[in-house]
């Protein structure tokens, strides 16, 4: 089992939340997904994604469901969505596309 970063805005990360308004009828049911141009090896349902915002990793959703058939789509619920404490964030850099969290200390 592995675990993976995304970084993203913070809007986005609301968004995926479920506390911004949605017009798309599958994001009404809380369910929500991340594209990502490859498809992180190992990668399973029940591991973690976690987003970054602003220099800091947030928090996670719960994977539960991998649909890599075109391009890797990754479904997750809203209310999985747990927060790490601001004393326990841990910084992060800026990029794009997607990084394992095993390589980062304090989240292995």
């Amino acid at each position: 089992m592995v675990s993976i970063i995304i970084y993203t805005t913070a809007e986005k990360l609301l968004h995926k939340q479920g506390k911004l308004p949605d017009d798309d009828d599958w994001a009404e049911n809380g369910y929500y997904y991340w594209h990502l141009r490859g498809v992180p090896r190992k990668l399973e349902v029940g591991d973690k994604i976690y987003f970054a915002v602003k220099g800091y990793i947030r928090g996670y959703f719960e994977v539960e469901d991998i649909d890599d058939s075109d391009e890797c789509e990754i479904e997750f619920h809203s209310s999985s969505w747990v927060d790490i404490e601001p004393d326990n964030q841990l910084p992060s850099k800026s990029f794009q596309g997607f990084k394992y969290a095993d390589k980062v200390e304090g989240l292995k």
